[in-house]
C-alpha cells in the first residue's frame, strides 16, 4: 500500500511538471537577427520552450515552435502557448542546436497571459570570441602574484514587464578569482569564451605592491593579451 502511494505521489509531481497547452492558441513571433555593424545574420535558430524559469532546464520543458533567420535576418513563426509554465524565446541557446560563432539570448515572459504576438524587432546579435588570456613570470620576481579575471559570458537574458523585454543585470558575467601565481609556477594560458565588444578585467597584486587594474578590450581583432611580470 505504501508502494501504490509512493507511485501516485511521484506521478502527481511529475504531472505538475507537464507543459500543459492552450488548445485554440497560437503566438506569432517575430524579429530580424544582425551583427554589431548591422549585417544580417542567416541560419540561426529560434525556439519558443515552455519553461518554469528564465532559463531551459533537462525535465520541465517542452519546445512549442521553432524558426530560423533568413538571408536577411529576418524570421517570422508561429508558437503554441502554454498556460501552466512561462514563455522562453531562445535565439541560438546554448541547449538546443546552438551555433558556436554567436552568443546566446533568452527571452522570458512567465506564466500567465502570454502576448498573442512577441516582436523582437532588430536584435544585435554579438559573436561569441575565444579570448587566450596568458600569464607569465618573465622576470624571475620571488613575489606571488595574486589576481583576479572579470568578464562576460556570451549570454543576454531578458524578461517581460508591461509589454516590452528589459535587458537584466547579466548573470553570465564570471569571475576568475584570487587565483596565486607562486614564482615556480609554470605560464598560465586560459582560454575563455567572451562576449563580442565587451572587456576583460584584470586585477592583480604582487607581493606588497599595492593591487593594480588592467581593461582588457575584447573584439574580433584583440583576441588575446600577455601579462608579464
Amino acid at each position: 500500500m505504501k508502494k501504490i502511494l509512493l507511485l501516485l505521489v511521484l506521478l502527481s509531481l511529475y504531472a505538475c511538471d507537464e507543459v500543459l497547452i492552450e488548445e485554440n492558441k497560437r503566438i506569432e513571433v517575430r524579429g530580424s537577427l544582425v551583427f554589431l555593424d548591422d549585417a544580417p545574420v542567416k541560419g540561426v535558430e529560434i525556439f519558443s520552450i515552455g519553461s518554469r524559469e528564465a532559463r531551459i532546464g533537462s525535465n520541465t520543458d517542452k519546445i512549442l515552435g521553432k524558426g530560423h533567420s533568413d538571408e536577411n535576418g529576418d524570421f517570422n513563426f508561429n508558437s503554441l502557448d502554454t498556460y501552466s509554465h512561462g514563455l522562453i524565446l531562445a535565439v541560438n541557446p546554448l541547449e538546443l542546436d546552438h551555433d558556436s560563432r554567436y552568443a546566446s539570448l533568452y527571452y522570458y515572459d512567465p506564466t500567465g497571459n502570454h502576448a498573442p504576438l512577441y516582436d523582437l524587432e532588430e536584435i544585435s546579435l554579438a559573436r561569441r570570441l575565444e579570448f587566450q588570456f596568458n600569464i607569465s613570470n618573465t622576470s624571475g620576481v620571488g613575489d606571488t602574484l595574486i589576481y583576479r579575471l572579470q568578464y562576460e559570458q556570451p549570454v543576454q537574458n531578458f524578461v517581460y514587464e508591461d509589454g516590452v523585454f528589459v535587458a537584466q543585470p547579466n548573470e553570465g558575467a564570471n569571475f576568475i578569482s584570487l587565483r596565486e601565481h607562486r614564482p615556480d609556477s609554470d605560464p598560465v594560458s586560459l582560454s575563455l569564451y567572451i562576449m563580442e565588444e565587451s572587456e576583460i578585467i584584470f586585477t592583480y597584486g604582487l607581493g606588497e605592491n599595492p593591487v593594480e587594474q588592467i581593461v582588457v578590450p575584447v573584439n574580433a581583432v584583440n583576441t588575446s593579451y600577455d601579462f608579464e611580470y
